[in-house]
């Protein structure tokens, strides 16, 4: 085995500490959250479009999206003419858009944000909210999630029990490669490491043994885009892995010039793979058993700048998609005119949070402590 795959494959032993069974049972069916990391910064201004607000163009000369092109959803608001679909779920009530999400006193750093999003802290070096979560619950998954791209603050903690794959074919098949060493050690990071690969090799084993992994063979090796991660997604769904939550995410977002045409293109990429998902789940009886939610670190600035972009700015909008969401637009307009250029926080992403703690892992210790939103 060449040296850089076998570091790669041993980047994903120290997620593999847990001593938990792993099991492929077909019942109970199981609950999955997928989770859509958009990285860079959405604007959320041009995703959820206030058509009706002359702010909103007097704002935007060269990036407003023009009123025929709008795809309405109600008389103030439209989805950008990219998210065809994401209309059809909206009319079909399966769609939640929860507007002007943050948190006070906002960071407009990429890594600080989206660290206190995804620990739902401001301290520094927390555990991520998922990690507690599960911690705090006697979780018994096989793992908590799987990481196919994206930060993996959410699950990282002093024990962390989930795992980053880029290519699941490509895991197992490295995993057959990485040796047992035939010596025994009492040194402590060697018994880790031995432990670790035992990890490895049994996580992987058992994906051989029990499900089809030719259903994903046309995932080539290198990076994979957003459709090809939902399709590894829905693999793992529908074969009844029990890992509750998937975690994939996007590029792209942080659109400083040039937005019109690059945000459209990210914008389309998330809806056709969507699309795509969604006929999936649907045709495997899993849409009722599905909850997916979009995040970014932040939204952009009011104002488009001179380099026909936007800048980091503070809130955004969120979308919640399944066949238990309330479907319906969550939360006021945007304010364009009082907070500085920027759109302001009036829902607090820990809402988010506490609505899924509450409503969809149903819980009994609960470390989020906000008031839950209403779209379970």
């Amino acid at each position: 085995m060449q040296r850089r795959g076998f570091l790669r494959l041993l980047s994903a032993i120290p997620l593999l500490t847990a001593t938990k069974a792993f099991s492929l049972e077909h019942n109970p069916k199981r609950k999955y959250l997928v989770l859509i990391e958009l990285k860079g910064g959405n604007d959320g201004l041009n995703t959820v479009i206030p058509y009706n607000d002359n702010l909103y163009y007097e704002n935007r000369p060269t990036l407003q999206i023009p009123l025929n092109q709008v795809l309405k959803i109600n008389s103030e608001l439209g989805l950008n003419p990219a998210l065809d679909h994401l209309q059809k779920l909206y009319k079909d009530n399966d769609l939640s858009i929860i507007q002007n999400v943050g948190y006070n006193n906002p960071n407009k750093s990429h890594f600080t944000s989206l660290d206190i999003w995804e620990t739902a802290s401001e301290i520094k070096g927390a555990n991520g909210w998922l990690y507690e979560l599960f911690k705090h619950n006697q979780s018994d998954h096989l793992i908590d999630a799987m990481v196919f791209s994206g930060s993996t603050r959410l699950f990282e903690g002093e024990n962390p029990n989930f795992l980053k794959v880029k290519n699941i074919r490509q895991f197992v098949k490295q995993s057959r490669k990485l040796k047992t060493p035939d010596y025994l050690s009492s040194d402590p990071a060697q018994v880790h490491l031995l432990n670790s690969i035992n990890k490895i090799h049994k996580v992987a084993s058992r994906l051989e043994d029990e499900v089809e992994l030719s259903e994903i063979q046309s995932i080539k090796k290198g990076k994979i885009n957003l459709s090809d991660q939902l399709m590894q997604t829905s693999f793992l769904m529908k074969n009844n892995v029990d890992i509750p939550i998937l975690k994939v995410a996007i590029k792209g977002f942080d659109t400083h010039s040039n937005q019109k045409n690059e945000h459209k293109s990210k914008l389309t990429e998330l809806n056709d793979a969507l699309a795509k998902f969604t006929q999936e789940l649907k045709s495997n009886n899993l849409w009722n058993d599905t909850l997916i939610m979009t995040y970014s670190e932040f939204g952009r600035r009011i104002l488009e700048n001179g380099s026909h972009g936007t800048d980091h700015g503070e809130a955004s909008c969120m979308f919640c998609m399944g066949g238990k969401v309330k479907g319906g637009i969550y939360g006021k307009l945007p304010d364009l005119l009082n907070n500085n250029g920027n759109v302001a926080s009036k829902i607090d992403f820990k809402e988010v949070y506490a609505t899924l703690q509450n409503e969809w892992f149903k819980v009994d210790k609960k470390i989020i402590k906000n008031t839950p939103l209403n779209f379970l």
